[in-house]
Formats: C-alpha cells, sequence, structure tokens
C-alpha cells in the first residue's frame, strides 16, 4: 500500500531522531525492528476522525519548543507538525476514573496503529502530551516500548524508581511489562513513543 509522504517523513524522522538519542544497544535493537519492519511492509492507509483533547492546547508550544532545538529533533517536531492535524487525540486507556484535571492535562495520538494513520497491529507508533506539572500515572503493558524526547520531563521505572531526565532529544527503553510513569516539570512534555508488537513480542 502506498504511503503518504508526511506519513514517511513522520517515521523518518522518528528514526532518526531516536539514532541520534544516545540510546543503548538493547534500545536501538527494539528501534531497528520497528522501523525496519515499518518500511518493509507499509500497513493499511486510514482516515480516522480528527479529535483533539483539551491539552492540545499545549501542543504548539511543545512544538515550538522542539522545533528551536537542532537536528533530528527540530526534523520530527516539523514532521509532527504537519501530520497533527489528522490526528484522532485520546485519553490514556483504561483511566476512566482518573480525576477531570488530569483529564484535562493529558492526551495521547497514536500515528501507526489501531486509531492510526496507518492500521496495522505489529507496531504502535503514536505521542503523549501533558500539560505542565502534570504526572502520567505508573502504568504497564507486554510490549515493548522506546520514547524519543521532544521536550523536557522526567520519567521513572519500577514502583519504587527515582524519576530521572532523559533531556531533550534523549531517550527512554521500557522492557515488557515494567511499570512505568513520567511527569512534565515547568513546560508541556511531548514524547513519541513506538511499541514493538511483533509474532516474538
Amino acid at each position: 500500500m502506498a504511503r503518504s509522504q508526511e506519513l514517511q517523513s513522520f517515521l523518518d524522522a522518528t528514526r532518526d531522531a531516536f539514532a541520534a538519542s544516545g540510546a543503548t544497544a538493547e534500545a536501538l535493537s527494539v528501534a531497528d525492528k520497528i522501523f525496519s519492519t515499518a518500511n518493509t511492509t507499509p500497513g493499511e492507509p486510514a482516515n480516522p476522525d480528527a479529535v483533539e483533547m483539551p491539552a492540545c492546547e499545549h501542543l504548539k508550544a511543545a512544538l515550538d519548543g522542539a522545533k528551536a532545538e537542532d537536528g533530528p529533533v527540530a526534523d520530527l517536531a516539523r514532521a509532527l507538525e504537519a501530520i497533527a492535524p489528522h490526528l484522532k487525540w485520546v485519553l490514556r486507556p483504561n483511566g476512566e476514573d482518573d480525576d477531570a484535571t488530569f483529564k484535562a492535562c493529558h492526551a495521547n495520538a497514536v500515528v501507526i496503529g489501531k486509531d492510526g494513520l496507518e492500521a496495522r497491529d505489529d507496531i504502535r507508533i503514536g505521542m503523549s502530551l501533558l500539560a505542565p506539572e502534570t504526572r502520567y500515572p505508573d502504568h504497564r503493558h507486554p510490549p515493548e516500548e522506546i520514547y524519543t524526547v521532544l521536550t523536557p520531563g522526567e520519567w521513572k521505572q519500577g514502583a519504587e524508581g527515582a524519576f530521572r531526565s532523559p533531556g531533550v532529544g534523549g531517550f527512554v527503553h521500557n522492557i515488557p511489562n515494567i511499570v512505568h510513569g513520567m511527569r512534565s516539570k515547568d513546560v508541556p512534555l511531548l514524547a513519541v513513543w513506538s511499541l514493538w508488537m511483533g509474532d516474538d513480542a
């Protein structure tokens, strides 16, 4: 299936930004599976209804901050900006009992995968956006996950783990089923996540 140039540019920019993130060999191996599979076998083009959430009011500030960086981070921010109007933004999965304040302060969007711009079930790529001073609850999931960090923010791993800052352009690698969470500080947090959901996951 043909893939739009905007979507291909986003995939290429995500791959390049992660490659430049200082990631470990283990994390780079996950990235290689994700992006080589994505580029070898495109999925089915999809056109979900575009939806914005209240937290999307912080997207422009986050993108502007990322575009002010040099190199791959700015390239990824521009590629993300090009597809943003077509995305279906949603609240976090299984967050029905979250309080109203948190619901107004976060949003996720899938780019590749169910409800994304390309339908497939072996890869899931999307992004998370947090308003300033927002804590995303600890959670876990079977698929292995990597993040490319576009704005300042902090991540933790393990129920008792300490928060740390990967830095703009940095990476996060969540092994399968590890408890993890994140939080923004005084600016919006924007990060692109990529999950490997293939047969060996």
